[in-house]
């Protein structure tokens, strides 16, 4: 237990005193974990496949590049959303907030942030559209889908409060976002600033929703 305490405190002052990055610095070219999200983009935007994520000794993914394969187009880097910080702040003002949960008190008690996300995917549903969203799979493994029903949603409800495999879920969405089809996608704020940056433009068609990530 105290060797797991010292660990910590060490990796917190290092993380406070050690070197910092700039906004010129990547993952791909200096390996600083301060500099890289997991968001995949990267790896997914590849043409050659030559990305593929790793795990670290703590379950945090961070790219790999195989250079047998990479012809060095720079698209890694291009999509790279810690150097594209714009896409976290895209207005210097303070946005609009509302407070909102759903009234089916059912729909409620089997939520964990008072079922609004139902209630949004409900909306897209009924337009003949796309939900995507973080379930469990037969192993218990947390991963990005798509859903075309309110019954397939229902997976995504709830708190995994575990790292998701994100896969193609990019590629997938885009392909519905081109074929006009509408698109909620739900999930983490890195992994929605990957989406965006991998999709190089903004589409009418999709609508995000950021969940509080805890790191």
């Amino acid at each position: 237990k105290n060797a797991e305490k010292e660990k910590s405190i060490k990796f917190l002052e290092d993380a406070i005193n050690g070197d910092k990055c700039n906004i010129d610095d990547s993952y791909l070219g200096g390996k600083d974990k301060f500099s890289c999200y997991g968001c995949t983009a990267c790896a997914n935007i590849c043409p050659k496949n030559a990305i593929t994520m790793k795990e670290d000794e703590e379950g945090f993914i961070y790219p790999e590049i195989d250079k047998d394969k990479c012809i060095e187009c720079g698209l890694c880097n291009k999509v790279c959303i810690y150097k594209k910080q714009e896409i976290f702040n895209k207005s210097k003002k303070f946005p609009v907030t509302y407070a909102a949960y759903i009234k089916d008190d059912d729909i409620r008690k089997n939520s964990t942030s008072g079922g609004a996300f139902t209630g949004l995917y409900k909306q897209i549903i009924e337009k003949n559209g796309y939900v995507v969203g973080v379930k469990l799979d037969d192993d218990m493994n947390a991963i990005y889908d798509i859903a075309k029903t309110e019954e397939e949603c229902e997976k995504f409800r709830g708190a995994k409060y575990v790292r998701a495999e994100i896969g193609d879920i990019y590629e997938r969405t885009k392909k519905l976002l081109l074929e006009n089809k509408p698109v909620l996608f739900s999930g983490t704020p890195c992994c929605i600033a990957g989406l965006k940056s991998f999709l190089g433009k903004e589409y009418e068609n999709l609508y995000t929703v950021d969940i509080v990530c805890h790191s």
